[in-house]
């Protein structure tokens, strides 16, 4: 039997290295598009992506921007780029399988996370991927309310917290809200994290 396909995201960037052996598995499939079009998320003169060799050592990112000549590296782009691009190339890998994201937040401004959401629910779908993802963030709860909301696919989200009735009091338990109770939740202000 096949062993089930992970994929995991860690809270910290992984190194440049790991990046680009992602970045070839990924870059001749039909699914490469979504690459460009999730870091057009962070920047719209966002025009393509390389990994070069550089003194001998390692490969590093260099990214073409439209409204420059000459590449700059990825570094330079800030930490979404970064996360944003960890997280695309991750989910190739985990086709027909599990995609764990650690602090799916880590790195991005709250302004696109339900955009990036929204991309993760459609390359889910599209490659048959079930994800999880953990945070502490209400920013991060919210935008994937929305981008829930927006899409047909399964979404539920685990509150998990100490008990506080007085049978199971202090043990640990999960809190389960399909997307429906979720948005009406987050419509609320109601503390989730």
């Amino acid at each position: 039997m096949k062993p089930t396909p992970v994929s995991y995201i860690p809270t910290q960037f992984l190194s440049m290295d790991i990046l680009a052996t992602l970045w070839d598995r990924a870059v001749l499939t039909s699914y490469f598009d979504n690459v460009r079009k999730f870091l057009k998320i962070i920047s719209e003169n966002f025009e393509d992506i390389a990994f070069v060799k550089v003194n001998n050592i390692e490969r590093t990112g260099m990214v073409k921007l439209a409204n420059l000549d000459g590449p700059i590296p990825l570094n330079g782009m800030g930490d979404g780029m970064l996360r944003i691009l960890q997280l695309v190339l991750g989910i190739f890998p985990a086709r027909n399988g599990f995609l764990l994201i650690d602090e799916f937040e880590n790195g991005l401004h709250f302004s696109v996370q339900k955009q990036i959401w929204k991309l993760i629910f459609e390359l889910a779908s599209d490659l048959n991927i079930q994800v999880f993802a953990t945070t502490h963030s209400w920013d991060c709860i919210e935008a994937f309310s929305i981008a829930a909301n927006q899409s047909d696919e399964e979404a539920v989200l685990f509150r998990i917290g100490k008990s506080v009735v007085p049978n199971d009091k202090g043990k640990t338990i999960a809190t389960v809200f399909d997307k429906n109770s979720l948005h009406n939740l987050t419509q609320s202000d109601v503390e989730l994290r």
